[in-house]
Parts: structure tokens; C-alpha cells; sequence
């Protein structure tokens, strides 16, 4: 009887001991794992450099928190950095995080920081904007596909844009702007994606805020290229923000009918 009390104890020991072992290398290994695979699936994205300060999950209680995030700019601009985010908040189903579809319960991103620049007749902004996933471009192929995500709610909040603009007589070179509070529901439900599509469907909705609040302070010329840049992107990455991009094709529509009409064409062929 002893014998097996004995068993039993050095079961619960060990077994107490390998939990706090997985714990710590979750902790140590785990943030920056996932730190490292945030990074690079915006670079995959985005194509261009993309850094983060630190990465903070609790596995057990599906909380993660991100830090300091940095988006380069493409090459020829002067001010090093397109976008930075202050902070975000994830709170996901921490059943959910081992299986191949994570089940997202809110995403909040706070303080953005946007820098436009216009370069001859196009933006920074705008290249980016090139370099998301085409609607005729095929899928690439991968041996070890990503984890879906699945997102009840994203909300973007403080975003504040400085739009450099070419130097013009009589023209302010700078327009500051802030961007009304964006919030995305149910993204992931229809089409599946990834961090890397998720990167580009925050990207499209702060740039469709942008035409919104920008339509009456920027250049026609800024606007125009920001749709163009739109009309490239994915279909399923523009069908994720389809109620806000509504929105904002309604208010460019005296500034830039030519490429507005075409965004609405793309999300009228998307719904029927």
C-alpha cells in the first residue's frame, strides 16, 4: 500500500514538474516563436521589412499582446516607416489556438501612426497596396500552410496620418488627418486566411479610412492612386471590409469617379 502511495507521489511530482517545464519554454520560446512568425507573415504580405518589439501570449488564457509593431517603406522614400502600431490586444478561444482554425474573439489595435509620401505620380501607400494578393493571381503553393483565422471583431483605433505631399506654391507640404474608429466583424467566416491575408485586410481598411476622411483635404491625384491601388487587391481581402468600403466609395465618389466606380463594380460582382 505504501508502494503505491509512493508511485503515486512521484506521479503528481513529475507530473507538476513537466507542467511547469512546458510552461517556461512556452513563455520563453513560445513569444518569441510567435513574435518571429508575425513578422514574417507581414513581410510575406506586405513585401517589404516589418519588425516587432515584443510578443506576450498566455497560452492558457488565449491573451496575447503585441508591442512596437514597424512597417518599412518601399525603397525611394525618405521617412523610414510607412506605419507603426502602438499596441494590439488579441483575445482568442485558448481551445481553439492547437487546431488548424484559431477562433478569434476580438482584435484591438491602438495608436497607428501612418506616413503617406507622395513620390512623382505614385505613393507609398500605394505600392504597398500593390504588392497584396491580386483577385487573378493564383494560389500559392505551400507545404505547411499557415493557421486559419477566424475573427469576430477587429477594431482599429487612433489612427493619425501625415500625408507629405509634393511641394506645391501656395500648398501646405504636410495635411495631418485622424481616421474614425474602423471596426471589421466576422472576418474568416466565408474565406479562410491567415496572418499574412489578415495584414492585408487591416492595411486595405485603414487605407479605405483614409479616402474617406482624406476625400476633401487630399489631392484628387492621392485619391485617385489609393483606388487604383484598391482595385488590385484581392477579392476576399476587399470582401472582409465589404460595409465600410460601401462607405467610403459613397463620400470619393465626387473626387474620384473614375476609380470609386470601379472599387463598387468589384464588391456589386463579389455579392451577387
Amino acid at each position: 500500500m505504501k508502494t503505491g502511495k509512493r508511485i503515486l507521489v512521484s506521479f503528481v511530482v513529475v507530473l507538476v514538474v513537466l507542467i511547469a517545464v512546458v510552461a517556461v519554454l512556452i513563455n520563453v520560446f513560445g513569444d518569441r516563436a510567435l513574435k518571429v512568425g508575425i513578422e514574417r507573415g507581414a513581410e510575406h504580405a506586405l513585401k517589404v521589412g516589418v519588425r516587432l518589439n515584443d510578443a506576450t501570449l498566455s497560452i492558457f488564457g488565449g491573451k496575447l499582446n503585441l508591442n512596437g509593431l514597424q512597417v518599412d517603406n518601399p525603397q525611394g522614400y525618405q521617412n523610414p516607416q510607412l506605419m507603426t502600431l502602438g499596441n494590439a490586444f488579441v483575445a482568442a478561444d485558448p481551445r481553439s489556438l492547437l487546431s488548424d482554425t484559431v477562433q478569434i474573439e476580438r482584435i484591438q489595435l491602438d495608436n497607428v501612426s501612418l506616413t503617406i509620401e507622395q513620390k512623382g505620380l505614385s505613393n507609398n501607400l500605394q505600392e504597398i497596396l500593390n504588392n497584396l494578393p491580386k483577385s487573378d493571381a493564383p494560389a500559392a503553393p505551400s507545404d505547411k500552410p499557415g493557421k486559419k483565422l477566424h475573427i469576430r471583431e477587429l477594431q482599429i483605433n487612433g489612427v493619425e496620418v501625415n500625408a507629405k505631399l509634393l511641394p506645391v506654391p501656395g500648398r501646405a507640404d504636410t495635411v495631418k488627418l485622424r481616421v474614425a474608429p474602423i471596426t471589421l466583424t466576422d472576418i474568416g467566416s466565408d474565406e479562410e486566411i491567415d496572418v499574412a491575408e489578415l495584414t492585408g485586410v487591416i492595411l486595405v481598411a485603414i487605407a479605405q479610412g483614409v479616402m474617406e476622411q482624406g476625400k476633401d483635404l487630399l489631392p484628387l491625384d492621392m485619391i485617385n492612386n489609393l483606388g487604383d491601388g484598391l482595385l488590385g487587391v484581392s477579392q476576399d481581402i476587399l470582401q472582409q471590409g465589404t460595409d465600410l468600403g460601401k462607405g467610403v466609395l459613397e463620400g470619393v465618389e465626387d473626387v474620384g469617379r473614375g476609380a470609386t466606380e470601379a472599387i463598387r463594380g468589384l464588391f456589386q460582382r463579389r455579392e451577387e
